[in-house]
């Protein structure tokens, strides 16, 4: 399981990112109490990133493995934005969302009221939006460039981007172009512009309404809620957008009839009977 905290509790620094308004360092580990243990080591207030200097009441950290506990979830609000559920699912994801419902009755089993269609308003506009990748793309172009100025030994002295880009498709270990630059490709030839653009901060405000009053954080706040939960395919960028944690947990695996599904490059296996 895995747990990507609040951005801020736990510092990036000399981590290569991509976003600083929504990448974060969080544990993977077998169990829930293990990932809170590593979590409660690794978060705290660093002075080489600034965003860890909101973390409330001087830095002081509540006991996060002391809450996994069996009655955690007794008197917890969970709940089910529907709509995204709806609006995501393909033929790919049945055994997923067979699986989510399964958990939710184990959730109610454990104490929780589990408050149904809690929707985000604003969610279909959301995932018709650009925003969320402007602000990976602006954000990336300037968090890399800041990345590799701190570096003390720069061999190659690649410093922006787009320097990373002409190593990666002139040097023959980077697998160029089986292993494309795709992404990069629209952030510099696409995009063309960082987050010191105008057009960033209005994306970023888009973010910050589809995760806010129309999304996670005003759902949260209107339906007095502990949590949102949802099949963790179906999850991400709901809180990733405003910087909001998620906690992600094994759902068991794919039954014995389920269909094979590689993906696009390599033809790697996707989902198959078996697999988590």
């Amino acid at each position: 399981m895995g747990i990507k905290p609040t951005v801020g509790l736990t510092s990036r620094d000399l981590v290569i990112p991509i976003s600083e308004h929504q990448d974060t360092v969080g544990p993977m580990a077998r169990t829930v109490k293990d990932a809170a243990t590593i979590l409660q080591a690794i978060a705290g207030i660093d002075p080489n990133d600034n965003y860890t200097s909101a973390i409330p009441h001087d830095g002081k950290l509540p006991d996060y493995a002391a809450a996994c506990n069996a009655s955690a979830l007794r008197g917890a609000r969970l709940g089910i934005a529907r709509s995204s559920i709806t609006l995501m699912a393909d033929k790919t994801t049945m055994p997923e969302t067979d699986a989510f419902e399964t958990a939710v009755k184990i959730m109610r089993q454990a104490g929780a009221t589990v408050v149904d269609n809690t929707n985000f308003p604003a969610a279909e506009a959301q995932l018709s939006s650009s925003a969320e990748i402007t602000v990976l793309n602006g954000d990336f172009i300037v968090d890399l460039a800041r990345y590799l100025a701190a570096l003390t030994v720069n061999p190659n002295k690649v410093y922006t981007l787009s320097d990373v880009r002409n190593f990666t498709r002139s040097f023959p270990g980077e697998d160029y172009p089986e292993r494309d630059t795709g992404v990069w490709d629209v952030a510099l030839d696409v995009q063309r512009y960082n987050n010191t653009d105008p057009r960033f901060w209005a994306a970023y405000q888009q973010d910050l309404y589809f995760g806010g009053e129309g999304g996670l954080l005003g759902t949260l706040e209107k339906y007095n809620l502990d949590a949102v939960i949802l099949p963790t395919s179906f999850a991400s960028s709901w809180a990733a957008i405003v910087g909001a944690p998620i906690v992600t947990v094994p759902l068991g695996f794919y039954p014995n009839n389920a269909t094979v599904y590689k993906t696009r490059v390599f033809g790697l296996i996707d989902t198959a009977p078996h697999v988590p």
